[in-house]
């Protein structure tokens, strides 16, 4: 798909979606205990695709295109 036509909403879903994540790990106890888990599991790929969107490392890299 050529990133001209990818949306504002897909392009920022990554960042609203860990910031949701922060937002909900900071609530009291159990929404703080859901979010710290979803941010365990999530913070490995939001770190990749944040150095392949920006620093051009790795499969999330946009080198290639």
């Amino acid at each position: 798909m050529p990133s001209e036509s990818r949306s504002l909403l897909a392009r920022s879903l990554p960042v609203v979606g860990v910031a949701y994540l922060v937002f909900l790990a900071m609530q009291p106890p159990p929404g703080r205990w859901v979010g710290l888990a979803c941010l365990a599991v999530v913070a490995p790929f939001a770190a990749g695709w944040a150095l392949g969107r920006f620093a051009g490392v790795g499969p999330w890299s946009q080198r290639g295109e």
